[in-house]
């Protein structure tokens, strides 16, 4: 991987797959009148990962993107005046050895906005001695459709 990753992770949350997976939640949540972390966000991800998710509550579809589209499309206008965070709330874990995957119940949140619950499916895997992001798939539901509460229990 040349000239990648765009900064360096601490060991800490390298070594242990749930610390990025984490770490990742809190590099795309940001206060009002800042922007997420992006050169920090980009370097839990293997350089050529791809998210394929519902941006925005009320999108269309679902885009596929590389990491660039994705930074360049999350932040919508008016969201640096706001703030957002997301906030995991449940995550299960499958696989072995050097690959794994989390499927993460989430909230996400634009400024003093309620709270709406989303699902993220993670795919890890260890090279180099670290863990790295390869892929995040992703679904807000659409009005009117709610999460299954025995999704929402721990």
């Amino acid at each position: 991987m040349s000239n990648w990753p765009p900064v360096e992770i601490e060991e800490s949350i390298t070594c242990s797959p749930e610390a990025l997976v984490d770490e990742c939640y809190r590099m795309i949540s940001f206060a009002a009148g800042s922007l997420p972390a992006w050169d920090r966000f980009k370097s839990l991800f293997v350089e050529k990962a791809i998210l394929i998710l519902r941006v925005f509550p009320g999108d269309e579809s679902i885009s596929v993107m590389n990491l660039d589209q994705y930074t360049n499309q999350q932040i919508r206008e008016g969201m640096k005046e706001e703030g957002y965070t997301e906030t995991p709330i449940k995550q299960e874990w499958f696989g072995f050895g050097d690959v794994l995957e989390t499927r993460v119940i989430f909230t996400m949140q634009f400024g003093e906005k309620d709270p709406i619950t989303a699902f993220d499916i993670f795919q890890l895997v260890k090279l180099e001695g670290r863990w790295w992001i390869t892929s995040i798939t992703g679904e807000i539901p659409k009005p009117g459709v709610e999460v299954p509460k025995d999704l929402l229990t721990k």
